[in-house]
């Protein structure tokens, strides 16, 4: 499709990125990074058999300072998965050469991007993509229960990912739907946009993900306030009625479908009292998640060289084994089946941390905020709403592993799809 026609890659971009993850192959997400590859073969095969396409294309430019931070991300990236397939002795490490190759390759096609990319487009094409991955993750559950009695979890990690990992793509959804409703003209609400939002908070229900509940709820809630007591206050129609809808859908679950005692409740920051307190679902079940990165602190300070460069990528999962263990015990927790065979599976933030060292964390947090900044200085009257959505990643990373996702690298990225989401076209400025 590139191929044919250059003007399908931000579209395809999209989709890869926001479809793929949820796929694994084997217990590797590497749908993504082969929808990617694929992708680059097609636009570097068109760019060599069609005369100036190139020129036509992309531009020469100077770099600015996002720019050049994010390069610098990504050769440190790609220096520490060298370092680690040295440390391994693993060809199967090649994988993640490729990886921070596709994130080089793909940030430069974007930051030499000649055409103009319709901000409506991209949103549409988030909002579809998002619903399909939703409504696959939806069935492969749903369909693996109904054929063989298991339950759905058992999926996870060969085939699928992680709730946790999986609805990682919800923050996106989230802001493109906010955006699509900004933009109707009509006060009418768009079936599909219903519809897709049924699929998606379904979904998110069904697999029990609470990150990803929590965030619709935290999300629906703050735009709600922003357009309420905004500088251009509106009616606040939109967030109040999916909200409306999340709670039905919610309700429908717990009654008819599950025998959790969870109810809605247990995710809003509130008491009885209607005073602001940490929520119920939240229990001291989570310390392991709480003190992981606490001990992944204190591993790579043992050493200062470890401390600013880490282990070396990948490593995460094989030198967190014993103080996991280690940390486990001393908290009276159960103790994992760890070994060389069956590894730690690292989140986002001891992944970066002991992976890469506080120069890794550095690097990434310098280019999140750089990303916030240009979100800030956009003309957007939802760009603080935006902005803690964009933030939100870090929570993300102390409960997923996403840091084998694409989006991950491309959420910081300049031109990054939620900053694109944004752009206004030239045109019309």
């Amino acid at each position: 499709m590139v191929f044919k026609n250059s003007d399908n890659f931000v579209k395809l971009f999209l989709a890869s990125i926001i479809i793929g993850p949820g796929i694994k192959v084997y217990g590797y997400p590497l749908i993504d990074e082969y929808w990617m590859s694929m992708l680059l073969i097609g636009l570097f095969m068109r760019k060599i058999m069609i005369t100036n396409v190139a020129i036509q294309e992309t531009e020469k430019k100077t770099y600015n300072f996002h720019e050049k931070a994010f390069i610098l991300l990504t050769f440190y990236f790609l220096f520490q998965s060298f370092r680690g397939g040295l440390w391994l002795e693993d060809l199967r490490m090649l994988r993640w050469v490729i990886f921070f190759i596709i994130v080089g390759l793909s940030f430069f096609i974007f930051s030499n991007y000649k055409r103009s990319i319709d901000s409506e487009h991209v949103i549409k094409t988030v909002i579809n993509s998002s619903t399909i991955f939703f409504l696959i993750y939806f069935l492969s559950g749903y369909i693996y229960e109904l054929l063989t009695g298991m339950n759905k979890f058992d999926l996870q990690d060969d085939f699928v990912a992680g709730s946790s990992t999986a609805t990682f793509t919800v923050i996106i959804y989230l802001i493109a739907i906010m955006l699509y409703f900004e933009n109707r003209k009509t006060i009418g609400v768009n079936l599909f946009i219903v519809l897709s939002f049924i699929i998606v908070s379904w979904t998110v229900v069904y697999y029990d993900s609470r990150s990803a509940i929590f965030s619709i709820l935290s999300f629906l809630a703050l735009n709600f306030l922003f357009q309420i007591f905004g500088a251009k206050a509106k009616k606040g129609k939109s967030p109040i009625f999916l909200m409306i809808i999340f709670f039905v859908i919610y309700q429908i679950w717990i009654f008819y479908y599950s025998d959790s005692s969870r109810t809605i409740k247990s995710f809003l920051p509130i008491d009885a009292e209607l005073n602001f307190a940490i929520p119920k679902n939240f229990s001291p079940g989570d310390r392991d998640r709480l003190l992981g990165p606490k001990t992944a602190l204190n591993l790579i300070t043992e050493n200062p060289f470890h401390t600013f460069f880490g282990y070396g990528w990948y490593m995460s999962r094989y030198e967190m084994i014993e103080p996991i263990q280690k940390m486990r015990k001393m908290e009276n927790l159960k103790r994992l089946n760890l070994s060389k065979g069956k590894s730690y599976q690292s989140n986002g933030v001891i992944a970066i941390m002991v992976d890469t060292g506080f120069i890794g964390i550095i690097l990434y947090l310098l280019n999140l905020f750089l990303g916030l900044s240009a979100i800030l200085k956009t003309q957007n009257n939802s760009k603080y709403v935006i902005s803690l959505a964009y933030m939100s990643i870090g929570l993300w990373s102390f409960v997923g592993t996403i840091t084998p996702l694409l989006l991950f690298y491309f959420w910081v990225m300049p031109n990054n799809p939620i900053i694109l989401m944004l752009k206004e076209e030239k045109e019309k400025e």
